[in-house]
């Protein structure tokens, strides 16, 4: 198959060429369209906690979606005529600027509440609900900003809409500083790599084609199923990772044939056929780890397993069909603008060295290597895991700027309280048996450890410490429960208890009335005493729930806190799940390539050690605060929650490709001669520095995404970068040929073998001898090797 489209993509190279040249074209086009379609969050909808605040919003006539802005002034207090008037002058301007969907505001002004107050009197905020999905809101973040840019007030736009532009505006800001950084940095280490600056530029292109090909395609899917905008960094790091690594691959195995003697169209043909091999099934162990992020129920993370495979495919499908047929069109050219001169001799000695050591002592070589990665890996079992927040964005980010205001000036836990909604079937209407019961579940929730306060009727409304006083005022308080809209406030008040409620704290009940009292339905405002994103209040969640509603009602929780802990039982429940997936399938694959039962068992468990190690540099340098100034990033003493998950499924398809290249030379030597210690050392001799090589261009591509302004492109950029390298220096050129050493034949032993002897259809790999510069005599599918035509002159076109 590999050959005969190796054949397709020369014979029809110029055509093969226009159409990703359209492709390309196209994707060009749709990419600066991208962030109008991507949103950032990684919650549920199917989620209790996204169903219970469904109800809320329909039942209570809330907005769907809220925005924050809040104002400052320098020298007005907020309760001054002055610092309203400009207030409720830039909220009515709104309107004007042609803001869509806005359905309410709630202000100090307009509610008369003190949370809306900042602590030193300075500062208010402002609540917008809109009656639109979040993404819509995204949309209109900018031209809110715009129309309250002149108020006479300084301002800040910030929630969860104002959070996700800003993760897209910075998200597209970053992706231009990594093609500054990275795609210059990696055409100049692949002239170190080729010596040439055609070949050098080769692999550059195509990451830059599967690249832009990718995100037009994201364009298109992201109209028809949700897309996270974190899909698009991931999918550019992987992108730029794989496709360079494949094309590298390719242009090494095209110019080695090309020096055995072998023509351009001949050496299309086995490169395609010998390293393309190699390249699908690499693209396939990769694709099949980020498939594994589509067992989550979050359409966030699934969008990153859609944006994953897609770049993938492209990676591998420019690799097979492009790149053999720019390589037609080059033939001899491919080696022009010599720039440096390398010395390929000298880099074969010295692996055959590094190979004879590692044969000669395997198990001291199996002892460092363990102790090394159990030194970077060990940091791993401290690992902590918080949900994504604003602390992602950078400092300059005007959402980050405006929660640190409310989390320093404001009651946040009041402003975002844990909404407990209790329904029930049947009449809606509140009656004195009813009212006793939800006296009685507010009075439980207060008693809880780890609660601030509740905000409810049954809780609040000042005189009503018992039943007592609640029945006293049961008469007019029925009519208020149910009827707030036409229960008129007495001029002189109430008095309960001794006490007189004036109408003006009356007039703020019944607005809590409407607030948290339906039809069938009552929300208790939960204000816990730590943060929404905290495990405390975390455990808060899991405490109300356990402890359930009373007889005849339905619970449900909703709020930020409720999110998180729905997140995380996900990621609890699915994440095992996703393990097994990508270590079985991964396995197979690698069963099927080399038809071997022990080494694809090892690859798999090396990879495992890779993984902790990525999650060891995660924690010592993300957990802690010792690189924030170096890095640029604000420590939370806490990794992100997607990082870990992501990392696992990016990594260990990267990883297998060094594995699949390393194991199928090895493969080949193995299928002609028989001898174990003969087919490590040439495997390691064959591929040793080109999986050096492609390392280093990993790690400058991925280890380019610490430049990046968002924490989180940090993370993974870096966890990567840093794992690359612990991974070929102790895992791959130390570590696992030492093993392959130490269990000998067993390596490939294969059942469907009954002899044990090396043979099959492999057995004419058309691997050149290592200790001859002769071509092989090998085949390829049944047909005479092609490598074996005469030499031709250096820079001439071939056939």
């Amino acid at each position: 198959m590999f050959e005969a489209l190796g054949r397709f993509s020369y014979r029809f190279r110029w055509l093969v060429i226009g159409l990703w040249v359209v492709l390309f074209g196209v994707s060009v086009v749709a990419t600066p369209w991208l962030a109008n379609v991507l949103q950032g969050s990684f919650s549920n909808p199917d989620s209790p906690s996204q169903q219970a605040a469904a109800v809320i919003e329909r039942e209570f006539s809330q907005g769907q979606t809220n925005l924050l802005v809040l104002f400052e002034s320098d020298t007005l207090q907020a309760t001054d005529p002055a610092f309203q008037q400009a207030q409720d002058a830039a909220l009515a301007g709104l309107t004007a600027a042609g803001i869509s969907d806005l359905e309410s505001i709630q202000t100090y002004s307009s509610t008369g509440n003190e949370l809306f107050l900042a602590k030193d009197g300075k500062g208010s905020v402002a609540v917008l609900s809109f009656g639109v999905p979040m993404q819509s809101v995204q949309q209109q973040v900018d031209r809110i900003r715009d129309a309250l840019r002149d108020t006479g007030l300084r301002t800040f736009v910030t929630g969860e809409p104002a959070v996700n532009a800003d993760l897209t505006s910075f998200s597209f800001e970053d992706l231009r500083r990594v093609e500054l950084y990275a795609l210059p940095v990696a055409l100049v280490a692949l002239i170190f790599v080729f010596g040439s600056l055609v070949s050098a530029a080769l692999p550059v292109v195509t990451g830059g084609l599967a690249v832009t090909v990718t995100l037009g395609g994201m364009y298109l899917i992201a109209h028809l199923t949700t897309m996270n905008i974190f899909a698009m960094n991931t999918a550019t790091l992987l992108g730029l990772a794989v496709a360079i690594d494949y094309a590298l691959f390719i242009v090494s195995r095209f110019r080695e044939e090309l020096h055995r003697g072998a023509s351009v169209r001949e050496a299309v043909v086995v490169t395609s056929a010998r390293a393309g091999r190699s390249i699908f099934y690499s693209g396939l162990a990769v694709i099949v780890g980020v498939v594994g992020l589509v067992f989550f129920p979050s359409p966030g993370l699934r969008s990153l397993a859609i944006g994953g495979v897609l770049v993938v495919f492209f990676s591998v499908a420019a690799s097979l069909t492009f790149m053999p047929a720019l390589m037609g069109v080059l033939g001899h050219r491919v080696n022009s603008v010599s720039v440096i001169k390398l010395h390929a001799a000298h880099d074969s000695r010295l692996w055959r060295r590094w190979a004879a050591l590692l044969l000669k002592r395997p198990w001291a070589s199996i002892v460092v290597a363990l102790v090394l990665i159990g030194v970077v890996a060990g940091p791993a079992v401290g690992l902590k895991m918080q949900m994504t927040s604003a602390s992602t964005l950078p400092g300059a980010a005007e959402s980050r700027q405006g929660l640190a205001v409310l989390e320093q000036n404001y009651d946040l836990n009041a402003l975002s309280p844990v909404s407990v909604l209790l329904t029930w079937e049947g009449d809606g209407d509140i009656d004195v048996l009813r009212a006793a019961g939800l006296f009685t579940y507010g009075q439980q929730l207060t008693g809880l450890p780890g609660v601030a306060s509740v905000q409810n009727p049954f809780t609040l409304m000042t005189g009503m410490g018992d039943m007592a006083a609640m029945a006293e005022l049961w008469p007019q308080f029925e009519g208020l429960l149910n009827d707030p809209d036409g229960f008129q406030v007495p001029a002189g008040g109430i008095s309960i208890g001794g006490q007189t409620i004036s109408a003006a704290q009356l007039e703020q009940f019944k607005q809590l009335v409407k607030a948290t009292i339906a039809d069938g339905a009552v929300v208790y405002r939960v204000v816990p005493e730590t943060a929404s994103t905290s495990t405390e209040t975390r455990e808060l969640v899991d405490t109300i729930q356990e402890n359930g509603p009373p007889a005849g009602y339905e619970l449900g929780i909703a709020g930020e806190a409720a999110s998180s802990n729905d997140f995380f039982e996900e990621l609890n429940t699915y994440f095992p799940w996703v393990i097994a997936w990508v270590v079985v399938t991964s396995f197979l694959v690698f069963v099927v390539l080399l038809r071997s039962l022990l080494l694809p068992f090892v690859a798999v468990v090396v990879n495992l050690l890779t993984i902790a190690m990525s999650y060891g540099w995660l924690v010592m340098i993300f957990q802690s605060d010792l690189f924030e100034g170096l890095l640029r990033f604000t420590s939370t003493g806490a990794i992100d929650s997607v990082i870990p998950v992501v990392l696992l499924c990016i990594l260990f398809g990267i990883t297998m490709d060094y594995a699949v290249f390393m194991l199928t030379r090895m493969h080949e030597r193995w299928v002609r001669s028989g001898d174990n210690r003969e087919a490590v050392t040439v495997g390691l001799v064959r591929t040793g520095r080109i999986i050096l090589s492609a390392a280093l261009l990993v790690v400058i591509v991925t280890g380019a995404f610490m430049f990046t302004s968002i924490a989180q492109t940090k993370m993974l950029g870096l966890g990567i970068a840093l794992a690359i390298i612990v991974d070929v220096l102790f895992i791959r050129i130390t570590l696992l040929p030492a093993v392959m050493t130490y269990f000998g034949r067993a390596n490939w032993w294969w059942p469907l073998r009954a002899t044990g002897r090396p043979g099959g259809p492999d057995a004419a790999a058309g691997e050149a001898d290592p200790k001859s510069k002769r071509p092989s005599e090998g085949r390829v599918a049944g047909r005479p090797a092609p490598h074996v035509a005469r030499l031709r002159p250096h820079g001439s076109r071939g056939d």
